[in-house]
């Protein structure tokens, strides 16, 4: 009698846990559309982890004359961006690049306006894949990575290194890149239409 309750009781919170665990279908995922937007470095979204690209100088475009801290932004800080001729939803973005050398970053979309606007600002990153996933896709027309030319780590042997050779010199201030992929959830009625990449 008493093995027969502990059985009902079992049985009752494996289904009460089973109904508090992740609830609807896996989402899947478009295929990459990184490829199919225009950017400075081909190799920075060509959908292959074996070639490396290179960030560039970090340029703010205005009409009017910059100001003192847009030219430290300039000075300070290189980019990876990416443009597309029109908005498209972005939910997933995956950077793929060599253990150490994208620590620091910011993850930026263009607004309405074309201004750029910081989504996500990356620290004390240290692997080589950085995954960034939206609870809802953003539409934006541009995406950028936004790397600042140097850096402080406490990544090797627990000692303070910084992205500056002898004498003071900078060393890789155009950061390297494997790749950068773009996704967006597929509605359910495009899952059979469009196959998911698996990202």
């Amino acid at each position: 009698m008493r093995f027969a309750v502990l059985t009902c009781l079992m049985l009752g919170l494996v289904s009460m846990l089973g109904c508090l665990g992740p609830s609807g279908p896996e989402i899947q995922w478009s295929r990459n559309i990184a490829p199919f937007a225009e950017c400075q470095d081909p190799k920075l979204n060509d959908d292959n982890t074996f070639s490396v690209g290179e960030t560039s100088r970090l340029i703010i475009e205005k009409t009017t004359r910059l100001t003192r801290e847009d030219q430290e932004e300039e000075e300070n800080f290189t980019q990876a961006t990416l443009k597309w001729a029109k908005p498209q939803p972005i939910q997933r973005i995956v950077v793929i690049a060599d253990k150490g050398k994208l620590e620091f970053f910011e993850v930026q979309v263009t607004d309405e306006a074309g201004e750029w606007k910081t989504i996500k600002a990356v620290k004390n990153h240290f692997r080589d894949e950085y995954k960034l996933q939206l609870p809802e896709p953003v539409h934006a027309q541009g995406l950028r990575l936004k790397v600042p030319k140097k850096w402080e780590s406490r990544r090797v042997g627990g000692q303070k290194r910084s992205t500056r050779g002898e004498g003071g010199a900078e060393v890789d201030i155009f950061k390297p890149i494997r790749d950068i992929q773009v996704f967006y959830a597929l509605p359910p009625e495009e899952m059979t239409a469009e196959p998911a990449t698996g990202q």
